[in-house]
Formats: C-alpha cells, sequence, structure tokens
C-alpha cells in the first residue's frame, strides 16, 4: 500500500489537472487512511495553491476481491500478494487494494484545465 503523503500528491496533481468547477469527490482506501483525516490533510497542504477553493468531499473506499468467474465481494484481510483463492471457484483471484479512487471530476470524460484563473 502506498503511504498517505504520496497519494495526497498524486491526488493533488491529478486534480490540477482536470476542472473541477470547485468540487471534487474522491474515495481514499480505509486502511491507508480515516477518510476525516486525509480530508484535513488535503486542506493543510493545498493552501495557497490552486486547488485551495476545491470543496473536496472524501468517501471510504474497500479493498475487494475480482475474480474471472464473476465473484466480486469486499475483502477485509491486510496481508495478501494482491490474490487469494477464490471462495466460489477456487481460481486465484485479483485484490483490487487501490489508494484512492477520484469519482468526480470523473477522468474518463472530465475536461482538462486551459487556464489557471487567480481571484
Amino acid at each position: 500500500m502506498e503511504k498517505v503523503g504520496n497519494v495526497l500528491i498524486n491526488l493533488m496533481q491529478d486534480l490540477s489537472q482536470y476542472s473541477t468547477d470547485g468540487n471534487a469527490h474522491i474515495k481514499i482506501n480505509s486502511s491507508m487512511c480515516d477518510p476525516h483525516q486525509f480530508q484535513t490533510l488535503f486542506n493543510y497542504f493545498t493552501k495557497g495553491t490552486i486547488l485551495e477553493r476545491i470543496d473536496l468531499k472524501v468517501d471510504e473506499l474497500n479493498t475487494y476481491v475480482d475474480c474471472s468467474c464473476g465473484y466480486n465481494q469486499d475483502f477485509d484481510q491486510d496481508d495478501h500478494a494482491g490474490y487469494t483463492r477464490c471462495p466460489r471457484c477456487g481460481k486465484f483471484a485479483e485484490v483490487k487494494d487501490r489508494p484512492y479512487e477520484l469519482v468526480t471530476p470523473n477522468p474518463s470524460n472530465a475536461n482538462l484545465r486551459t487556464n489557471i484563473r487567480f481571484s
């Protein structure tokens, strides 16, 4: 799992690329950091930057198992090597353990920031 500081920097880089209209929504992996704590860190480290005025909503992102047989379930174990046995079919299934997910703006259809307006 990535460290909280690295995730914060990556999120700030992502958000600085997209037009946010002043609002953003992310999900943060609960095994890495509490969502409220992450929001406090974000507010502190964005002071004086173009991201300072973004109203960030932070929710919890759960780790889950994704198998080729269609099994998809939340996963609670902290100790894994990126895979586990699927309880349905017994094959190795991938553990999706992402540090964060940018919900809004959605990177697949968000407009890239074209200018920076300071006001």
